[in-house]
């Protein structure tokens, strides 16, 4: 299982270039910068480190169709493509904040991403759409004669059946979020069931996993980190936590979030009012947080995705991005290969 890394959204394409170059030096898959509203553009952000770096795969995430059409994608990720001879990769999803922030209703969520992905694909890899037309997408005399280099990926972020099905059919690959190794385990079946009816010109099917990575020399940093961020973890989403909760705690999550909120956006990672055993529930159920004297049992727990058919695990950084690399390079990553 290769070992992936995503960056917060509002780290600097400078920034970006020498955090990349050191994740290369420990020989990590690939970099993925963030899509939101309040940060640069991802696509252009990573453009240093496409041409400083040699072999570290560098991705967007995520990108919704209600918010670029999927050819203007597909204009961007080859252009980046093209940057870093043939290493790019775009996951592209229905939801994201975009979408929030642009007041676009989200609708048929799941044949607006398959369109999208089958409109990437035919740009990427046939490098022209001469035409298509589909339930939410059309386009007319596209062509990309100028890009050369290995097609770039196209992931989807998926996390329900309907989603992880049409992924398994139509995509290079798909990136789960937050999903717990049961979780991920029951989505690998889906995939497996799904493949016979994949078209074989497409090639192997990747599987990923967005997973939260708090781990740090000083305990209570990482905890603060951790509990911080709690709420961005699939906003904990019932489907996410019950696995591990109790119905009643779920409940309590679901008519608390904004205790959680409040947390994250005064970024004091104090969540007042919330019992700790629930936190603590929350950070052992969807999140790696710890220090560095229970790093075997953070590793255990991730060769558990390893064991549920992941082929890559993307480890989303926050806080001293540098110090977790250097972790996750010598510690986490040889041990997951």
């Amino acid at each position: 299982m290769d070992i992936d890394i995503i960056l917060e959204p509002d780290v600097s394409p400078g920034e970006i270039k020498e955090l990349g170059l050191l994740a290369e030096s420990y020989g990590l898959n690939r970099l993925w910068a963030q899509n939101y509203s309040a940060a640069r553009d991802a696509f252009m952000s990573l453009m240093p480190l496409a041409l400083a770096s040699e072999r570290i795969k560098l991705g967007v995430m995520v990108v919704s169709p209600w918010e670029m059409h999927p050819l203007k994608m597909a204009n961007s990720l080859l252009t980046l493509n093209e940057f870093s001879a043939g290493r790019a990769a775009l996951t592209v999803g229905g939801g994201g904040e975009w979408n929030g922030v642009i007041g676009v209703e989200v609708e048929r969520r799941v044949r607006a991403v398959r369109e999208a992905v089958e409109l990437l694909k035919a740009a990427c890899c046939d490098r022209e759409v001469p035409k298509y037309e589909g339930e939410m997408f059309s386009a007319f005399g596209f062509r990309a004669d100028w890009a050369t280099d290995e097609p770039p990926l196209i992931y989807t972020g998926a996390g329900k059946e309907q989603m992880i099905r049409m992924s398994a059919r139509k995509a290079d690959g798909m990136v789960l979020s937050d999903a717990v190794p049961s979780f991920t385990a029951e989505a690998m079946a889906m995939v497996n069931d799904t493949l016979p009816s994949r078209d074989a010109s497409l090639g192997p099917f990747l599987s990923s996993n967005f997973w939260a990575w708090h781990v740090k020399e000083d305990r209570a940093a990482a905890l603060k980190e951790a509990k911080r961020e709690l709420i961005i973890r699939s906003w904990l989403d019932r489907a996410h936590i019950a696995s591990f909760m109790s119905e009643e705690d779920c409940d309590f999550v679901e008519e608390n979030k904004w205790l959680f909120i409040r947390a994250y956006r005064d970024r004091s990672g104090d969540i007042k009012d919330v019992p700790e055993r629930i936190i603590n529930e929350l950070l052992d159920g969807i999140t790696s947080t710890g220090d560095l004297t229970e790093l075997d049992q953070h590793i255990e727990r991730l060769r558990e995705f390893k064991t549920a058919g992941l082929d890559e695990l993307a480890l989303r950084l926050h806080d001293d991005p540098a110090d977790a690399i250097r972790v996750i390079g010598e510690h986490v990553a040889p041990a997951l290969r």
